[in-house]
């Protein structure tokens, strides 16, 4: 009979409480820490498109990025800890992490052109476009963890604890972005009654937005202090390694958008609407090449089937180092 890692660990609740039922030795920790992950592919992405924007500086084009990679994390969670003996002890974890990044990206496009059609037609043409985006991307995962740790004491007040173990981490990716586009094309030609001229001008705003969700599975080690503060009670600080890797990145994009648009000679005629769609998909990786130079940058797709032969399911890495403080209490034992 074959169990399936996420039954398993589901189950890990129960078995372990039912064992810590006939144990005399029970006891819980809360923590809190700060650490760094890699963020894998969605990290890259972001200093991807930050390069792309670089290099295409001149010529006409400028912009600004600031949007950070994410790396940064904050952690809580709690630990219910099963001594096995007076050096062992098995670990039962349920955290959660958090991770935030925003900015602004803004890009700014000028075209001139002299058109000359025959020897009696000649036009210009003035274009100009400005963009703004307003990403928000924030990462939760709910990692279920078990431990196996080994204690040493060091003195009467000081004991050094060594570990490692593995589980599985649920998270979620939710983007939230708001952005305006505006762009605004105009021709004239000069003739025997004077100037004419044509306009196409075009603004937009709108909210678009990506909710996805992965699991993932992944091992951990780490080292601490604990410093006895009373019979029954315990402050610890632990450094943890993190090997996680999230792919298949599954869920929803929506993108909403108010239009108006003014055209025609002199600008006489107009009309305004609205957009909405909504598609299903993951996010993929996939290479964005700038054709003025020929250099490709690594980016992020949202497709419903994959988009070029060497994309794959993009791979948001949890893998990094966490340094947590916490706060234990201890039920039976001699403590």
């Amino acid at each position: 009979m074959r169990i399936n890692p996420k039954t398993f660990i589901l189950l890990l609740p129960g078995l372990f409480f039912a064992a810590g039922a006939m144990s005399s030795d029970l006891s819980f920790r809360v923590y809190g820490g700060l650490g760094y992950a890699d963020g894998g592919d969605l990290s890259r992405s972001i200093l991807g498109w930050r390069e792309y924007y670089q290099g295409r500086q001149g010529d006409g084009f400028s912009s600004t990025y600031d949007l950070g990679e994410m790396h940064g994390t904050s952690e809580l969670g709690v630990e219910a800890v099963l001594a096995l003996s007076r050096r062992w002890s098995l670990s039962l974890g349920v955290g959660y992490i958090h991770q935030k990044t925003s900015g602004e990206i803004t890009t700014r496009t000028t075209r001139h052109e002299d058109i000359t059609n025959g020897s009696s037609e000649q036009w210009t043409v003035d274009f100009e476009q400005a963009t703004e985006q307003n990403p928000v991307y924030t990462k939760s995962t709910i990692p279920i963890t078990l431990s196996l740790d080994y204690s040493l004491a060091l003195n009467a007040k000081w004991t050094l604890t060594l570990g490692g173990g593995g589980g599985i981490y649920p998270g979620d990716l939710d983007l939230q972005e708001s952005y305006g586009i505006e762009s605004e094309s105009i021709s004239e030609q000069q003739t025997g009654y004077g100037v004419v001229q044509y306009v196409d001008r075009l603004t937009t705003v709108g909210d678009y937005s990506e909710k996805t969700k992965s699991t993932g599975f992944g091992l951990h080690g780490r080292i601490g202090l604990n410093l006895r503060l009373g019979p029954s009670t315990f402050l610890s600080i632990t450094v943890l390694g993190r090997w996680v890797n999230m792919k298949g990145w599954e869920g929803t994009r929506r993108d909403a958008s108010e239009w108006q648009w003014t055209y025609g000679l002199w600008g006489a005629n107009s009309a305004e609407g609205t957009d909405e769609r909504t598609e299903v998909g993951q996010y993929w990786t996939n290479d964005l090449k700038d054709e003025k130079s020929g250099q490709s940058y690594p980016t992020l797709v949202f497709r419903d089937t994959e988009p070029s032969p060497g994309s794959k399911p993009a791979n948001f890495s949890l893998s990094g180092i966490s340094i947590r403080v916490g706060f234990g209490f201890r039920f039976g034992g001699k403590g």
